[in-house]
């Protein structure tokens, strides 16, 4: 025995030489142990050495020893996430089946080292787990094993429903409640505060009805923070189950191991054939048009579309005021032309600006706007105009009964926001957001509004005023009267209520103040001369120009970033400055103000006639920069996007360039082994990573694609250098890609392929008509699919809470979020009597059975559902 530990102890020296200075594993130091089986089960069953007693951990272990001893089964090994990292090696292993596990572990280790689900977890949940046993013995002693077993009982039934973004929320809530700073922090600060806490009271707007919180997926953290019957003991043993959950939570996620897809929020701004795309519209409309891919005029089309719920996010912005958020694992172009991870930025780094793309829509949107039709409008006559100021119409003649014309006037009623505003002369278009309708809507958004009797545009110059009138009476056929008062300037009115529906249906909300107003979708979607036009009426509107070029102010913070993005794509840059008031200067000087003279310019001479002479006082313009300074980084959280784009995988999204257990047998193989232990290890290896029969193995199955990836990226076809970009050699680089930044969800979405399903026989199965088990899908993306939905949330339901003051009563509502999978609704009644237990207050369950929505309830004594 002796002479077997002091080879293994060799061979570990050599494992680790190979593993750190060879294939450039990075792990933690790592301590392992030869314990017999009854240790290695125990410690197994427990999942964390020294952890507290509870019969379900003796259950657990009961079944994994009885069938080692029946020959049915075998650990070989257990890992502790931790720095340093422990390992249990069993005794009764044979010299290779534990230099197999050495090499295996130290992969784990590395894994969790530099893997970023696991940059959270806590390093010495050892030693916590201990002291957690010994708190949780103390209670027993204090308030009687029975009673802690049986409280035990109803947490543990709700454990997996953690949130894995716990970390980041928490951090959000600090940074909202700064202690004083006489206050000495601590370790427990949270459990020492629980007797001062009290339930919470409604504010007067949640008494009032109109308070209603976020949904919340931590179950465990919202009852331990907020049951109104639990004693500060119960939430103590509460944030211990939390903390060991949270500990979990990242193993949970990467089984498999992984690679994730470089993702942004919602409303990022894409750069499409198509315009300008929000990029969560862009997902749901699942168009695989064509995205700008940088360079003047590139554009590649989608091919994929991805998205992930939940993500932890970073934020950042830059020092002329483009932001953009997305995971961690997104890459974006620096200056310096590599790319890197949102994760990795620093202040004052440079990040590149995608500066005179020039991708423009060729085609002009459809006014999606109805007329009345002229037989309507001239049935009515008299009788609309009446109903629409509230008048009798007992006086029309016989040939127009009042019951007709009411008729009439409800099929054209407008909209409470519309209401008083008539319509004498019927107003004409092309059918097109045009040139004259898109300069009137940027002039609208920018100096109009409407008023008790129609719509009103402020002029501060009478030329404008009188140019004003006529494109409307041009572009509309609508009559606009003039008004001059001595301090507000001119006004233009136009009455009309189709003029009005008009501007509506482009995306203007007439009611909006002004920091609420945006960019109208429709002119974000329009070719270069339409938005052009729409620019130039909201820079004549809001706009002006002078020694330090052009400056527009907005309180709205949305319409000046659109507007910014948006000049980018004609190579003009610009800075935002906050101001005094609370308003957005957008600022353009230099080469950039000649650029906007040139492309853009202003319908007011005056203002022109200035802009031109700031360009020809420059003479010669400072070169400009087509980079920014990271000026901050914010952690945050939420649902991204992503696109698959062909041939060049970059898209332009916000301003800036976006870019689109396997080590054991390398080690092994490395070592200079009989030919002996070469079979054994061959027979071992196979055993690991052999499908199981009627079930996924995920060493088999994150082994071919590991080993899929780096051939791939090794030795790429033809196809794939000229369509990826690949150059080859690149295997190992893309593997510690994989292995720092994601989970098992990513992973099977993004490198699980049609070959790899085909050559792995994957497919789906389902119990049919309660009879016989039946593949009922063979097409790789729906079994694509299919794993990864089985994945996500773990495997478990997605279980959140929608109020903790249900029915005004202080009962708790939750709901199941339903994405195919049914309920055990046996097992859910018996989760309700354990939360009936914690909250105290009768608890109420929303899912759904038989595609019908279901709510479950239990009040302390019987169960109900309706």
């Amino acid at each position: 025995m002796d002479k077997e530990v002091k080879e293994l102890e060799k061979a570990l020296e050599q494992i680790w030489d190979i593993a750190t200075n060879k294939f450039g594993l990075d792990p933690f130091p790592t301590h392992f142990e030869i314990v017999p089986a009854a240790v290695m089960y125990e410690i197994g069953s427990y999942a964390l050495p020294g952890r507290y007693s509870h019969w379900t951990f003796g259950k657990a272990y009961h079944k994994m020893k009885t069938m080692y001893d029946f020959g049915l089964s075998k650990i070989y090994e257990v890992v502790i996430n931790s720095n340093p990292a422990y390992a249990f090696l069993l005794e009764n292993n044979s010299l290779i089946q534990n230099k197999l596990v050495i090499a295996h572990v130290l992969g784990h280790v590395d894994f969790f080292k530099n893997n970023v689900y696991f940059s959270q977890t806590n390093r010495r949940m050892v030693d916590d787990a201990a002291m957690h046993a010994r708190r949780i013995n103390e209670y027993e002693f204090k308030y009687g094993r029975k009673v802690v077993e049986q409280f035990l009982d109803a947490v543990l039934s709700i454990e997996e429903h953690v949130d894995p973004n716990f970390f980041i929320k928490r951090r959000r809530e600090e940074k909202k409640t700064e202690q004083p700073k006489h206050q000495v922090e601590g370790r427990y600060d949270d459990l020492f505060s629980l007797e001062k806490r009290s339930a919470p009271q409604p504010t007067e707007e949640g008494k009032a009805g109109e308070q209603k919180m976020e949904p919340e997926k931590d179950v465990v953290y919202f009852i331990m923070q907020n049951s109104p019957i639990l004693e500060p003991w119960q939430r103590d043993l509460m944030s211990m189950i939390h903390d060991e959950m949270l500990y979990f939570v990242p193993q949970m996620q990467t089984k498999i191991l992984n690679e994730g897809w470089a993702c942004l929020r919602g409303d990022s701004l894409v750069l499409t054939e198509q315009g300008f795309i929000r990029f969560d519209q862009l997902y749901s409309s699942g168009e695989k048009i064509g995205v700008a891919g940088g360079g003047a005029g590139q554009v590649y089309r989608i091919t994929d579309f991805h998205k992930e719920e939940r993500v932890p996010t970073i934020r950042i912005r830059t020092r002329r005021g483009l932001t953009l958020e997305g995971a961690l694992k997104h890459r974006v172009l620096l200056a310096d032309g590599s790319w890197a991870y949102l994760k990795d930025l620093k202040l004052g780094e440079r990040i590149a600006i995608e500066c005179g793309t020039n991708v423009w829509p060729r085609r002009k949107q459809p006014l999606n706007f109805e007329l009345p039709s002229s037989r309507v409008m001239q049935a009515g006559g008299v009788a609309l105009t009446r109903a629409a100021a509230g008048l009798a119409t007992s006086s029309l003649s016989a040939m127009q009964p009042a019951t007709r014309v009411s008729g009439m006037w409800q099929s054209h009623q407008p909209t409470p926001a519309r209401q008083g505003l008539l319509t004498r002369t019927p107003l004409r278009t092309s059918g097109f957001l045009d040139e004259e309708i898109a300069w009137i809507a940027g002039y609208f958004i920018g100096n109009g509004h409407r008023t008790g009797s129609g719509i009103c545009f402020t002029c501060g110059d009478q030329a404008l005023a009188a140019k004003l009138r006529e494109r409307i009476e041009e572009a509309f056929g609508l009559c606009a009267t003039l008004q001059w008062g001595s301090t507000e300037g001119c006004r233009v009115y136009v009455e009309s209520r189709n003029l009005l529906d008009l501007l509506y249906s482009l995306g203007i909300e007439l009611q909006d103040t002004a920091p609420s107003k945006k960019l109208p979708p429709p002119i974000l979607r329009s070719p270069k001369e339409v938005m052009s036009a729409f620019l130039r009426g909201y820079f004549d509107a809001d706009a002006d120009v002078g020694s330090a070029g052009i400056s527009l102010s907005s309180s709205s913070e949305e319409l000046i970033r659109t507007i910014q993005i948006v000049l980018l794509n004609y190579g003009i840059l610009s800075s935002q400055q906050p101001q005094r008031d609370g308003g957005i200067q957008l600022s353009l000087f230099g080469a950039s103000a000649a650029r906007f003279l040139d492309e853009i310019g202003f319908s007011l001479p005056c203002k022109q006639q200035a802009l031109r002479e700031y360009v020809k006082m420059q003479q010669r313009f400072k070169k400009e920069e087509l980079a920014d300074e990271i000026v901050s980084i914010e952690p945050g959280c939420g649902a991204v996007f992503d696109i698959t784009v062909e041939t060049k995988h970059t898209y332009v999204a916000n301003g800036m360039l976006h870019h689109n257990s396997f080590w054991h047998a390398r080690i092994m193989r490395e070592l200079d082994l009989p030919t002996a232990d070469h079979l054994e290890f061959a027979e071992l290896h196979a055993g690991v990573v052999s499908p199981h029969k009627g079930q996924l193995n995920p060493y088999y199955l994150g082994y071919k694609i590991l080993e899929d990836i780096e051939r791939r990226w090794d030795n790429p076809t033809p196809e794939e250098r000229e369509k990826f970009g690949r150059q080859g050699g690149e295997g190992r680089a893309k593997l510690f890609e994989v292995r720092e930044l994601d989970n098992d969800v990513s992973l099977l979405r993004n490198y699980l392929t049609e070959e790899l399903c085909e050559e792995l026989d994957l497919f789906v199965y389902e119990l049919v008509d309660d009879e016989e088990w039946t593949v009922t899908e063979k097409q790789w993306e729906r079994v694509r699919d299919q794993l990864v939905a089985n994945m996500t949330n773990f495997g478990f339901p997605y279980i959140e809470v929608v109020d903790g003051d249900y029915d005004r009563n202080r009962e708790l509502y939750l709901r199941h979020r339903y994405e195919g999978v049914e309920l055990d609704l046996k097992y859910a009644r018996k989760v309700l009597e354990y939360l009936y237990q914690l909250w105290g207050r009768p608890v109420h369950l929303e899912t759904q059975v038989d595609n019908e929505p279901l709510v479950m309830h239990f009040d302390g004594e019987d169960h109900d559902e309706n």
